[in-house]
């Protein structure tokens, strides 16, 4: 029996929301956030605000659309460098190098950081002070990569968890604010979290 495929709907309404936070996060990078309006999404895209407002609902809703899709994509990177490690602290120090490369080269990333010191962004709470859940979402998908890939680990689970979320609060310090090239700075927070596994 194979799985059903989306219909013809479903996929249209995928592409259309797809399109719209294309268009949100083209205009933030270009201009910053505080320019994106209803209005100019939908000129970008070629539909009605009507349309813009009942697929992607309020500003603050795209804001948060927009980040949870930029993480989305940070997971996946993190889940194909630590695929490829044979032991956590390895598997740990490419994850942090994966997602601190990919920051560098994401132009919405670098345009919400960049904001904070041109001004402010009402983005960039979304990944400081109120990021709460993107720190939830990350540890628990790290977590979760590193029970499939079945490293040894002397540490308990709490511990394991403690220290999974600390590099992911670290790695986001970083990539708000670099000290060294990601390969780097990757190496440093290898370091540590070596130590703190050994």
């Amino acid at each position: 029996m194979t799985a059903a495929q989306p219909g013809f709907r479903e996929t249209v309404q995928t592409l259309l929301h797809e399109r719209l936070l294309d268009a949100a996060a083209a205009i933030t990078t270009e201009a910053g956030w505080g320019t994106v309006t209803m209005a100019k999404i939908a000129e970008v895209v070629g539909v009605s605000r009507q349309t813009v407002y009942n697929e992607l609902g309020s500003k603050p809703q795209i804001a948060r659309a927009l980040v949870d899709r930029e993480l989305a994509r940070f997971l996946e990177v993190v889940r194909e460098r630590m695929s490829g490690q044979q032991e956590l602290g390895a598997a740990l120090q490419a994850a942090c190098e994966g997602a601190l490369e990919t920051s560098a080269a994401n132009p919405l990333v670098r345009a919400i950081f960049e904001s904070a010191h041109n001004g402010g962004s009402d983005l960039l709470p979304l990944l400081t002070t109120d990021s709460a859940a993107l720190i939830t979402d990350a540890t628990g998908f790290i977590s979760l990569v590193i029970a499939e890939q079945n490293y040894p680990v002397s540490l308990s689970p709490e511990r394991l968890g403690v220290l999974v979320e600390n590099l992911v609060r670290l790695t986001l310090s970083h990539m708000m604010q670099p000290s060294a090239s990601p390969t780097q700075t990757a190496r440093d927070v290898g370091w540590l979290v070596r130590a703190a596994l050994a």
